[in-house]
């Protein structure tokens, strides 16, 4: 009895101690972080987004926009060079029209980043996908609030190994999975969010991207260490997860990020 009151007094005493202690963390020196992604939707129209954010030190709570890089995409086929753009608050963009309408998976491009001389690069080909064709929602009671499923159905083309991307978002969640076929090859298959506190009205917007197996390891990677948080794959970065952006000026400064190229379709949802 003694030790156990002991315990309660100690733990009283800690929560009673409004000093906040910041250890004194060996942090690395920054390093770029890169979401770069060029899709193509089902009206065929392009379009490439790219935002640029340094990593920072544990404590550090607001984003460290990059605004002065340098950035184009290469047409390996043809040689043509297009400037992406910036437009604020790291990113840049352009809705050029490289990806092709006949046979886009025969040439691949090649991302090219200047960040005040680390030049950065990573070249891909065109993923392809399939249509979402149905959106179901149910609620989950008995823990709490209630939760939103949401689920999405789409077919999955046989004997293609193929590799999904999919997003939910509305005007307050965001949300990222991941999938395969190896165990649905050919079938009817489906991706699955769980919303807390979703009224009903709310207009969300779910999107299917095609990847290839390493971009689908790679947010497999995020995910797991994620387990599940919210503010999407780039917004804290745990632990060293490589992806396909090599620095080319120093190997030992890699950055962090993927780029990808993919066909896109998305549809709209009114919660009930």
């Amino acid at each position: 009895m003694k030790k156990y009151f002991i315990y309660i007094l100690g733990l009283f005493l800690i929560a009673s101690c409004s000093d906040v202690i910041e250890l004194d963390l060996n942090n690395s020196d920054p390093r770029l972080v890169i979401d770069a992604a060029m899709e193509r939707n089902e009206m065929g129209t392009t379009s490439t987004i790219i935002k640029l954010t340094r990593s920072a030190g544990f404590y550090d709570e607001d984003l460290v926009f990059v605004d002065d890089a340098t950035i184009t995409i290469t047409d390996n086929d043809t040689g043509q060079i297009i400037p992406i753009n910036f437009v604020a608050d790291g990113v840049y963009e352009s809705h050029f029209p490289f990806i092709r309408s006949t046979d886009p998976t025969a040439v691949s491009y090649t991302l090219n980043i200047d960040d005040n001389g680390d030049v950065y690069t990573a070249t891909e080909v065109f993923q392809q996908t399939v249509p979402l064709i149905d959106v179901e929602q149910q609620t989950i009671s008995g823990f709490g609030d209630d939760i939103t499923e949401i689920t999405a159905f789409f077919n999955d083309p046989s004997g293609q190994g193929n590799f999904y991307l999919f997003e939910y978002n509305d005007d307050e969640n965001d949300q990222v999975d991941i999938g395969d076929d190896e165990f649905t090859d050919g079938n009817r298959s489906q991706t699955t969010f769980f919303i807390e506190e979703l009224e009903p009205g709310t207009v969300a917007n779910i999107r299917i991207m095609g990847i290839n197996q390493r971009c689908f390891n790679f947010y497999e990677t995020l995910l797991q260490q994620a387990d599940g948080g919210g503010g999407g794959p780039f917004a804290v970065q745990p632990a060293v997860v490589r992806g396909n952006i090599i620095n080319t000026t120093d190997a030992e400064k890699f950055p962090f990020g993927y780029f990808r190229i993919s066909e896109v379709f998305e549809t709209e949802y009114t919660i009930e």
